[in-house]
């Protein structure tokens, strides 16, 4: 909830400093952020995708391990 107030306040702060800054300059800043944005955007995806292949991979082990016990199998001797 802090981190909240934090970024409404720095919102606010953004607004006061815009109204007196020239359009160059803010055009400028608008850029740089579009910037920081797609590589944060880049960032997410990723560790979208890395959560993903975790999941799958998590699911594959339990299905074999399922198979192993249905046909009576110990899944402890995969680790001997």
């Amino acid at each position: 909830m802090i981190e909240e107030f934090h970024v409404m306040y720095m919102y606010k702060k953004i607004q006061a400093e815009a109204a007196t800054t020239d359009m160059k300059t803010l055009e400028q800043l608008l850029k740089k952020f579009r910037k920081v944005v797609a590589e944060r955007r880049e960032e997410y995806y990723q560790e979208i995708g890395e959560k993903k292949a975790h999941k799958l991979r998590i699911k594959r082990v339990q299905k074999i391990c399922e198979r192993m016990t249905r046909d009576k199998l110990s899944p402890e001797i995969l680790f001997k």
